[in-house]
Formats: structure tokens, sequence, C-alpha cells
């Protein structure tokens, strides 16, 4: 069933993929304790997607790491269950506002897992995880720097899906380091991974178009409504609102720059509601220019 899951949540999304989490508890209960805390992160992983950071950080918080047996983890032939769980924990942190303590989690539980990382599944996630994780916390050189290792690079044997998202990671930081001026990054690169990602299913696409769509932004603020709004659809539509608040924060100021205040005053007020009732902290300091804590 672990694996059901997985296909949805990657092909799907939280839309379908959240009620196969609910039972995962159950039916992974009797392979024991190790793939119970599979089902655990499984949960609080949809849950975050979801927008729903509190209840998945409390959940991530109640797992026992020491009682993870890398042997029955093993079986699952997927990512270790160690680095999945502490990726999780510092993209939770991280917009809940907790950015010192994301970077140092990740840091910590990433760089320094004691298990086989360097395993070319666990290398690339490792990668992927830092290269979004510093994505969420705007600083573009980390995440250009992260989407560019060799491990991220060589991703298509591994997973497909990562090394295409790991291309849009690139354009994303490019754009937001080359900010008002022409030198943008390899826009045909950035449209065959699209291209790419929706033929790999609508979760797929949804997460890389929400890189592309700020992307654009910060190229030209007021050009950029258009594939924001797409952005904010094809995540609506898979259930995946983690990056909600921000796009419709960049919406309202590219509103704002293209001269229109009133719609782009409504949109700011949404982009705020939403990140109160998500508790993203990171994105609702942005929006009220207070600075998050360290």
């Amino acid at each position: 069933m672990f694996q059901a899951w997985l296909t949805s949540d990657a092909v799907d999304g939280p839309q379908r993929s959240y009620r196969l989490a609910c039972r995962l508890a159950d039916a992974m209960r009797p392979f024991g304790r190790t793939a119970s805390i599979r089902a655990e992160w499984a949960l609080a992983h949809s849950l975050f997607w979801h927008g729903r950071l509190e209840k998945s950080t409390a959940l991530l918080a109640s797992i026992q790491l020491d009682a993870i047996n890398q042997e029955a983890d093993a079986v699952f032939n997927h990512v270790h269950l160690n680095l999945l769980i502490a990726a999780q924990m510092s993209w939770n942190l991280a917009l809940l506002g907790e950015k010192g303590r994301a970077i140092a989690h990740a840091e910590q539980s990433l760089n320094t897992s004691p298990h086989d990382q360097a395993a070319p599944m666990n290398r690339c996630f490792i990668d992927h995880a830092q290269g979004l994780l510093h994505c969420f916390l705007d600083a573009p050189e980390a995440t250009l720097f992260w989407s560019q290792q060799p491990q991220a690079e060589s991703a298509q044997a591994v997973d497909p899906a990562l090394r295409h998202a790991n291309t849009l990671l690139a354009y994303w930081a490019r754009s937001r380091l080359a900010a008002n001026s022409a030198e943008y990054s390899n826009e045909a690169a950035a449209q065959t991974a699209l291209a790419a990602l929706r033929r790999l299913g609508p979760a797929h696409e949804a997460r890389g178009f929400s890189l592309y769509a700020q992307a654009l932004y910060w190229q030209s603020p007021a050009h950029a409504v258009t594939q924001l709004d797409a952005a904010l659809e094809l995540n609506a539509r898979c259930g995946l609102h983690a990056w909600t608040a921000h796009l419709l924060h960049l919406k309202a100021r590219s509103l704002d720059a293209s001269g229109q205040l009133s719609e782009a005053s409504r949109f700011l007020n949404l982009a705020q509601e939403t990140a109160e009732q998500q508790g993203a902290r990171l994105f609702l300091d942005d929006i009220t220019g207070i600075e998050s804590r360290t």
C-alpha cells in the first residue's frame, strides 16, 4: 500500500493521496515499527503539502528515530527514512519561520547522516531537499549550488522527476539572482523540464510550475500574473497548498507593478489570510514586512 500512496502523492498530490496516507498506519502496522514510521512520515508529508504545517510538524516530532531499523527499511527500495524525515522537518521549520533551526537541522540531519547517504538515490534526494529548502528561504545562491551538484545532475538514472525539478530550481535561482536584468537562465531547459513533469502527472507539473511562475515574476514583475494564476490553479487542483500564500503575495506584487492597485490590495489580504491560517510565518513575515525568526 505504501507504493500506492507514493505513486498517488507524486502523480495526484494530497487531493487523493491524503486519504491513502490516513489509512497507511493500519495497513503498515503488521509489518513492524519501521513500516509504521514510514506511514507516519507519509502522513506528515501529505499534511505539509496540503498546508497543514503545525499538524505535520507535531507528527514528525513524535517519531522515535532510534526505532528505525535500516534493514527493515531497505525492503521499501526508497530513500532512507531518516533522510525523508530530516528533509520534511527542515521544510516544516522553514515555513513556520524558524529559518536558523531549519538550516541547522538540514545540515546536521541530512549531511551528517550515519547511514548510506552515498547511494545515488539518497544522495540525489539530499541535494534536491537542500535545494528546495533554500528556495523556500529565498536563498538563490544556495539553491543554485545544491541544484547543480553532480548527484543532482545525474538524477535521471534514479528518479527523472528529481532531475527536472532540479532544473527548475536552478532556473528559479538564476532568475532570482538576475532580477531586473536580461541575464536569465536557459528557458529551453525549463520548458523541457516542465513538459517532462507534465507527462509524469499533475502533481509533478504543479510543483514544477510553482517554481517556474516564481522565476517569471523575478524576470518581469509586471507581467507574471497569468503564470502565477496558472500555478495557483494547478496547485489547487492537486490539493497542494504549501506555496499558496507566497504565490498569492507575488500575484499581489505583480498586480501592483502593473498599476492594478485595488486588485493588488485584495490579493495581498488573501495572501496574508492564507499564511495566517496555515501558520506559514515565513511567508507571513514577508507579506507584512517583518523579519522571520532566526
